[in-house]
C-alpha cells in the first residue's frame, strides 16, 4: 500500500498534468458559446443570415427609388440619420420574383442595406450543428447550411454579397 503523502503527490502530478494539457489542447467545439442568425425567407427559400454580420433589422422602411437605377439597387432609405443603399437580397442571389420586399438589414461592414421578403426569426445555433458545405458556383454567397428539423438554411455570407455589389 502506497503511503498517503506518496498518493497525493501523484494526484497532484496528475492534476499538474491535465492542467498543461488544457492550455495546449484546441478549445473543444461542443464548449463553443451558439452563435446567433437570423431566419430568412426569398419567396419560398429558408436562408440565414449571421447577426454579426449585421448592424440592424427594419420592417416596412420606405425606399425612395432612384430612376435609372440598376436591377439590384431599389433605391435609398435613411438609416439613423445616415442615407443607405438598398439592394434587392433576391435578385443579387440571382432569383428572380416579382414578390415585394418588406424586410430590410443593414450590413455592418458597409452602409449597405439588402431587403428580403420574410424574417421568421432569431436562432441560437451551437458550432457543431452547423455544417461546412464544399462551395459550388451556385452557392457563390453560401458559406455554411444549418439544419433545423427539416428545413434546411443556407448561410449567406454577407461579405460575399457586399464583394459582389461593390467589387
Amino acid at each position: 500500500m502506497m503511503p498517503a503523502s506518496s498518493r497525493a503527490a501523484q494526484r497532484a502530478a496528475e492534476l499538474r498534468l491535465n492542467f498543461d494539457r488544457s492550455f495546449a489542447d484546441p478549445p473543444s467545439v461542443a464548449d463553443a458559446a451558439p452563435q446567433g442568425f437570423l431566419a430568412i425567407r426569398l419567396d419560398a427559400q429558408h436562408f440565414a443570415l449571421r447577426l454579426t454580420d449585421i448592424s440592424g433589422l427594419f420592417a416596412e422602411k420606405k425606399v425612395t427609388p432612384i430612376p435609372g437605377a440598376d436591377e439590384y439597387l431599389l433605391g435609398i432609405a435613411g438609416f439613423r440619420g445616415v442615407v443607405t443603399p438598398v439592394y434587392n437580397l433576391k435578385r443579387v442571389l440571382g432569383q428572380r420574383s416579382a414578390a415585394a420586399t418588406r424586410w430590410l438589414v443593414v450590413a455592418a461592414a458597409a452602409r449597405v442595406a439588402l431587403a428580403f421578403d420574410g424574417f421568421e426569426g432569431q436562432l441560437r445555433i451551437a458550432p457543431a450543428a452547423i455544417a461546412t458545405a464544399q462551395r459550388t458556383d451556385d452557392q457563390a454567397f453560401t458559406n455554411g447550411v444549418l439544419q433545423i428539423g427539416d428545413v434546411l438554411r443556407p448561410i449567406i455570407d454577407l461579405s460575399r454579397v457586399l464583394k459582389a455589389l461593390h467589387p
